[in-house]
């Protein structure tokens, strides 16, 4: 044999003959104590379950794409919010017909004559109203052809431009004339 093999196995024998010495039985004691425990542990610590949990919070682009599909989401729902308000703000201002089944008494078409006044926009006291339905007749009767001359008349005044001059020098010295409060 070779001198490196007869120091080897010498070694070898001198390694297999000696016994190891433990300095610290007692933390190598506690150590395969708490590796033993540990591996039957099956709970998960707490800090565990917010890590696996929350993990997401450190990875910067899926942080910043989260911020911008809440974004996304909030500036829906706003354009829903306002689109739902335009139609609620465009249904409040229809008028709502109730057709009652072809009966109709005299004192329904009052009533209907009188919705017809209201809303025209004219204000008058309510429960004051001493109103016969032939005059009530005769008054919207009167306001339509009120109506109509009073667009012939400005058809007439746009058509004719010395008379538009005229009126309104005539409303120029009017209004001079006029005492302002």
């Amino acid at each position: 044999m070779k001198p490196e093999n007869e120091k080897y196995n010498k070694v070898l024998n001198l390694l297999r003959v000696s016994e190891p010495t433990l300095d610290s039985t007692k933390e190598i004691e506690r150590e395969v104590i708490k590796r033993i425990t540990k591996i039957n542990h099956f709970g998960l610590i707490f800090s565990e379950v917010i890590d696996f949990l929350f993990g997401w919070v450190y990875i910067g682009w899926v942080r910043r794409s989260l911020i911008t599909a809440s974004i996304v989401l909030i500036l829906v729902f706003v354009y829903q919010q306002g689109i739902i308000l335009k139609r609620i703000d465009v249904l409040s201002r229809q008028t709502v017909v109730i057709d009652k089944e072809n009966t109709s008494s005299p004192t329904d078409e009052i009533e209907k004559l009188l919705m017809v006044y209201k809303n025209s926009g004219r204000r008058f006291p309510s429960k004051t109203i001493t109103i016969s339905e032939s005059q009530m007749k005769e008054l919207l009767e009167s306001v339509n052809e009120l109506q109509i001359k009073y667009k012939d008349l400005e058809n007439l005044i746009e058509e004719d431009p010395e008379l538009k001059k005229l009126i309104e020098k005539k409303l120029i010295e009017y209004n001079h004339t006029k005492i302002n409060l």
